[in-house]
């Protein structure tokens, strides 16, 4: 069928005609065909679509894409696509990922995300990953995202360079968590925490900020402002490697300062032995 309208009842009449699989009997509906055609080409809810394609054959053949809630992306490129395994070094269709997407280590994702139609992402979870700007915003700029587990991670921008922290969670108005582990220093330049702290004021529901394995280049004097005055966030710093005690002087100050206001929210503040 090359058109929407071929599936549809025709009032004419015409001799009987054998159906197969690759001419099925033309499905009958009782809407009009606009509106099936508006429903196909609009549907804005992988939940949704998910519906159409499991309660009625002929909407897949039209649209092709398989919604799928979570996806885990695993070494070899072997996938689990809710339980259903596949290897995504081979052909697979077309997927929209609308909850949780998890790449395990040693697996390239930069192969998957070019076969993901679109990311309704809840939770993202990536170790050990190098990609584009472009492809993090793929993975990402739906806006739905809630949770974020980055670790020994390399995001670059076109020209090689590392895209900063802060580029990481704008526009991300329902982060809730974010979490970084062993990342390249040049995460963070000069800024980088202010313009940070900056979006993630605009997360009303942020509860956890959680950095790990972090070096003395972090800047941790940007981020003084916001933790005197933070009463709801859940801040975790550990440091890893040699800290001067002029850095570490600085944050046992800022530490004495929060404990002398009980309504704000202690961090957890952490260098190696």
């Amino acid at each position: 069928m090359n058109n929407l309208q071929d599936a549809l009842p025709s009032t004419s009449k015409s001799t009987s005609q054998i159906y197969t699989f690759k001419r099925p009997y033309p499905q009958r509906f009782s809407l009009p065909f606009d509106v099936i055609k508006y429903m196909i080409k609009n549907c804005k809810s992988a939940k949704v679509w998910k519906k159409l394609i499991t309660s009625c054959k002929f909407f897949y053949p039209k649209y092709p894409i398989l919604p799928v809630k979570r996806l885990d992306v695993y070494s070899k490129m072997k996938c689990f696509a809710d339980g259903e395994i596949f290897n995504a070094s081979k052909s697979f269709p077309k997927l929209w990922v609308y909850d949780v997407l998890v790449a395990g280590f040693v697996t390239n994702i930069s192969v998957v995300i070019l076969n993901v139609f679109k990311f309704d992402l809840r939770a993202l979870n990536m170790p050990a990953q190098s990609l584009t700007f472009d492809e993090y915003k793929h993975l990402t700029s739906s806006g739905s995202i809630k949770e974020i587990y980055l670790e020994s991670c390399a995001i670059k921008n076109a020209d090689g360079t590392i895209v900063t922290a802060d580029k990481l969670v704008e526009n991300l108005k329902l982060l809730e968590r974010f979490e970084m582990c062993r990342f390249n220093p040049l995460i963070f330049q000069s800024g980088t925490m202010k313009k940070m702290v900056q979006h993630l004021n605009e997360c009303r529901k942020f509860w956890l900020f959680r950095f790990l394995e972090i070096q003395e280049t972090f800047d941790f004097a940007s981020l003084v402002d916001f933790l005197l005055k933070n009463k709801t966030v859940t801040v975790i710093l550990a440091y890893r490697g040699p800290i001067s005690d002029a850095y570490k002087e600085n944050v046992a100050n800022v530490l004495k300062e929060i404990k002398k206001d009980s309504s704000l929210k202690y961090p957890c503040i952490k260098f190696d032995a």
